[in-house]
């Protein structure tokens, strides 16, 4: 029996090693997602477009670039939003852009969120596992012991070690994978809600009320927020590789965030690049109409209109 368990945790401990020498080698390679994949597999070949939009659903199914493109001179711009994209898969995204010289952008302007969690949903699927490689995992580490979450620490270790065997627990893309996303070169990336959503828009007395409740949340919010220091210090470090490229990097906030407004609000003078900010609901009401909605926290094709036209001026007062 002893002969038995030891053969087995050399067994184990040889796959463990093989894991992590894998990737050492290859750090992007278990993050799976099969939209986003053809996204980039769509622009590694197209070095006409030199601006990349990065981000969530915020930027998958809100940012038109088409009118991005029509109200900003000399700029052709691609979503590579990814819905359900949080930091850590947006970091592995631009360090995969960083280190692959087919990319060729000039501006990269990529949605600060502020969110790093691991949850039971999530740490299921084999995208958000696969984010954790050498470098997230570190920064994910080092993140939650500033803010003191020990659980999410825990957390960040097993999803490391998910990764390390890319054990695959449950799929969470089978419906991108049976779907032919025609956004990916007809539309510039981008997808509309009314299109890409399979779950309908909220109904509108439910919807008015969430968002008259988040609105009275944010105004009655006093609480005096500080920085994550080690999210600063990460983005200060990827605007370096960009520099080293090239590459003007731009955090975006866009609207509405209504439970996170005033966290993220406090991040726009953090970093040592522009953050270009419409979260704001007193300067940027319309985002918080219901004509202009399609969900909690999403905006519909006519919303998405409107942020991308108030977006384009603001990127034209910080791009070099």
């Amino acid at each position: 029996m002893k002969k038995f368990f030891l053969t087995l945790a050399i067994f184990f401990t040889t796959l463990f090693i093989i894991g992590l020498v894998k990737l050492a080698m290859s750090p992007n390679t278990n993050y799976s997602y099969p939209s986003l994949n053809a996204k980039l597999e769509f622009i590694e070949k197209h070095p006409e477009y030199n601006m990349y939009f990065m981000g969530s659903s915020k930027i998958n199914n809100q940012i038109n670039c088409k009118i991005i493109n029509k109200n900003m001179e000399g700029i052709k711009s691609y979503n590579l939003g990814a819905s359900a994209g949080f930091d850590l898969e947006s970091f592995q995204t631009l360090d995969y852009i960083l280190n692959n010289p087919n990319f060729k952008p000039k501006y990269i302007i990529v949605e600060l969120q502020d969110k790093i969690k691991v949850t039971k949903i999530n740490i299921k699927t084999e995208r958000s596992f696969g984010a954790f490689n050498f470098s997230n995992t570190a920064f994910a580490l080092k993140y939650h012991k500033e803010n003191k979450n020990y659980q999410q620490i825990g957390l960040s270790l097993v999803s490391f070690v998910l990764n390390i065997f890319h054990y695959n627990k449950y799929s969470d893309e089978k419906s991108i994978q049976n779907v032919n996303n025609n956004w990916v070169n007809k539309n510039n990336g981008f997808s509309p809600l009314e299109e890409a959503s399979s779950i309908p828009r909220t109904a509108e007395n439910t919807l008015k009320s969430v968002i008259n409740n988040r609105l009275e949340r944010y105004h009655a919010d006093k609480n005096n927020y500080t920085p994550n220091v080690t999210l600063v210090d990460k983005i200060n470090d990827f605007a370096k590789k960009c520099k080293n490229r090239n590459i003007q990097l731009i955090l975006y906030i866009p609207g509405p965030a209504e439970p996170d407004a005033k966290k993220l609000e406090m991040y726009n003078t953090a970093f040592n690049v522009p953050v270009v900010s419409l979260v704001n609901p007193d300067l940027y009401p319309e985002f918080y109409q219901y004509e202009n909605r399609w969900d909690y926290g999403h905006l519909n094709g006519k919303g998405a209109e409107i942020l991308s036209l108030k977006t384009a001026p603001l990127l034209k007062k910080v791009l070099k």
